[in-house]
């Protein structure tokens, strides 16, 4: 029951969920660098690091790849798992 309620919240975006975490320094850094550059605050930050997180382990997951292209053509695999 709880994944079709955890389901429904992500398909209709309505229903907030909070939670306290606990950052280590670095995951701090990342979250200043992250908001600078972006200009979007905490939440929203969260909220997209943890979707761009859960698509490339799911493309892993599948045996993807998952490249970070340069300006010069250069090509980086990202790997998080």
């Amino acid at each position: 029951m709880a994944s079709a309620d955890v389901a429904e919240r992500a398909e209709t975006g309505t229903t907030l969920t909070k939670f306290t975490i606990n950052l280590v320094r670095r995951a701090v850094r990342a979250l200043e660098v992250a908001t600078q550059v972006t200009g979007d605050n905490r939440t929203d930050t969260f909220n997209r690091a943890i979707q761009v997180y859960a698509y490339i382990v799911k493309a892993e997951d599948e045996g993807k790849s998952v490249f970070i292209v340069g300006p010069d053509g250069s090509k980086e695999r990202l790997l998080l798992t």
